[in-house]
């Protein structure tokens, strides 16, 4: 089922599409039999947006919560990721739904994924705003070199962040990440750097050149389905196996996911 504009309707969320040539702001978290995980962050994440572009808020924070509490009712026991999309055409129209999810398995989160690079930058990294343009690329070069996440490569070839994530990497113990005012300040990413400082873990915030990959010591994705997700390759480089920073970053945060949404979320 799905919710839109004030009503529940039948059948999956409308497969899928998304508008493209209306303004749409948007929201994407984890589900687990009604406990959502981040979800004040992520809507208060999405009434950012909203003021960033200008708009006039069509409903409080208050209000979408109780819509997608609506949603969540109708099945209780349901585990994935849910969308809240608003958009104009030029009337606000607002939804909420499930979408289809990728979580990384027990292998891939423990040896790591396959990733490669796209030469692409997001026009408003700062709000999560859909760009079908840049996901139509993203989605073609996923499919393509069969990889689990693509990084986006700017004009200086720095890479920024993922399609659907936040990048770190760690060179001699110290962690980094590209800074916060050229990338999408995601939720996941927040809590990495949070838990980085708990754990007295050296952060810079400062771009990976696309030429010096092979020069990191490890590397991870931050984000809303793979959680922090280790980085086996890139563009086919081999990273190193051993992942120290990795490891106690990903259990700290594995600790918040428990408590958030119970044991086991991922399904192993």
């Amino acid at each position: 089922m799905y919710w839109k504009n004030g009503e529940l309707f039948e059948g999956t969320y409308l497969d899928g599409e998304d508008p493209t040539q209306v303004p749409m702001v948007y929201e994407v978290f984890r589900v687990h039999r009604q406990r959502c995980l981040f979800l004040i962050e992520h809507l208060e994440r999405l009434f950012r947006s909203i003021e960033l572009l200008g708009y006039k808020k069509p409903y409080t924070l208050q209000e979408v919560n109780d819509y997608l509490n609506e949603l969540l009712n109708c099945e209780p026991d349901r585990i994935g990721n849910i969308k809240i999309r608003l958009s104009w055409w030029p009337e606000p129209v607002l939804e909420i739904g499930y979408i289809p999810h990728r979580y990384p398995t027990r292998q891939e989160a423990t040896e790591g994924v396959n990733v490669s690079t796209l030469h692409a930058v997001r026009n408003t990294p700062n709000i999560k705003l859909w760009n079908a343009a840049l996901r139509e690329r993203t989605n073609r070069e996923l499919k393509e070199k069969n990889v689990f996440e693509v990084l986006l490569v700017n004009e200086s070839g720095m890479i920024t962040e993922g399609g659907r994530s936040n990048l770190f990497f760690v060179r001699h113990n110290e962690l980094f990440t590209a800074p916060v005012e050229t990338v999408l300040p995601g939720i996941t990413r927040e809590t990495v750097i949070s838990l980085a400082q708990q754990l007295e873990i050296i952060l810079h915030e400062k771009h990976l050149p696309e030429s010096k990959i092979a020069t990191v010591d490890e590397m991870f994705t931050s984000g809303t389905s793979a959680g922090i997700c280790p980085i086996r390759a890139v563009n086919g480089i081999i990273l190193p196996a051993n992942r120290p920073i990795t490891n106690r970053l990903r259990e700290a945060y594995e600790k918040i996911v428990e408590q958030q949404l119970g044991p086991n979320s991922y399904g192993w």
